[in-house]
């Protein structure tokens, strides 16, 4: 048994607590109202300012990444609306330029996806659910950004993996929980560049992919990958429940020799199976 994992799964089982809000639901929108009004004004602070433009001619690419946009579990007009929902993300996040000591706010800049600005239905997790809501599908962004980022040597200052595991893996080519999950604005991603020079996302759609890099005006002799260690599925022996983990490390190579340079962990993941346990093909430990 795993006695340190067990012990952060009764952690998480014994925390679990009627929210104020679900008492009363009537004072869920304005608190999350008043809440979202101090996070807007938090990010309106010059460490949040970011440009379009760079002085510089030449760009050199840290790193990039690709997810398909159409997913083998989803329905095809979910796909379609997550797919106009990211486009319109795209128009604000694409060419953004993080000077040194700036901290890039996802949600600063794409502001709040609802119907008027044009969002569409897309699929969304919530509370455990899968469900349909304006400006769905936008986690795929978010998720593909956060990788590209820890991939980089920025700090994140805010970033939640989802706390459930959707769906069961299918062509899966990144590690499990490497990315980000966002809701306006209370959970948003948030990464602060500390490098000396400055950095571009550059994010574009094809008829199949989304696609994104991290370009800097500075050459680096060094590439981070992102590597799981202790991965495993678990279920609780108090609750029943099936959950997933990992731990995530950043591992540094060296460009022309690709002799590992060291290896720093980056996150620890703990997410509850929310599908089938029929469906894991790996062996379920019980802790």
């Amino acid at each position: 048994m795993n006695t340190g994992l067990a012990d952060k799964i009764l952690k998480i089982e014994s925390s679990r607590r009627k929210a104020v809000t679900k008492q009363f639901p009537f004072l869920l929108t304005p608190v999350l109202e008043i809440k979202r009004f101090l996070i807007k004004l938090e990010t309106s602070l010059p460490k949040y300012k970011l440009k379009k433009e760079i002085n510089s001619s030449k760009l050199y690419n840290i790193t990039e990444h690709s997810s398909p946009l159409y997913r083998k579990y989803n329905k095809r007009e979910l796909d379609e609306g997550k797919i106009h929902n990211i486009k319109i993300a795209i128009e604000k996040l694409d060419g953004l330029i993080i000077e040194p000591d700036k901290v890039f706010s996802f949600w600063k800049y794409v502001g709040r996806s609802n119907e008027r600005r044009g969002f569409k239905k897309g699929l969304v997790l919530s509370d455990g659910k899968l469900l349909e809501d304006y400006g769905g599908g936008l986690c795929q962004l978010s998720n593909l950004l956060a990788y590209m980022f820890a991939c980089t040597e920025c700090d994140f200052h805010e970033r939640k993996h989802h706390s459930r595991d959707v769906f069961p893996d299918s062509g899966r080519t990144i590690p499990f929980a490497s990315g980000a999950t966002v809701f306006f604005n209370l959970i948003d991603l948030k990464v602060k560049n500390t490098y000396s020079f400055p950095i571009k996302i550059n994010l574009r759609i094809t008829g199949t992919q989304l696609r994104g890099s991290i370009s800097s005006t500075e050459k680096i002799d060094y590439k981070i990958k992102i590597t799981e260690k202790e991965s495993l599925f678990c279920k609780s022996a108090r609750s029943g429940i099936v959950y997933r983990y990992n731990k995530l490390f950043r591992s540094y190579y060296k460009k022309n020799t690709n002799d590992k340079i060291k290896e720093v962990l980056l996150w620890e993941n703990i997410a509850r199976v929310i599908y089938d346990e029929s469906l894991i093909q790996n062996k379920i430990e019980m802790v």
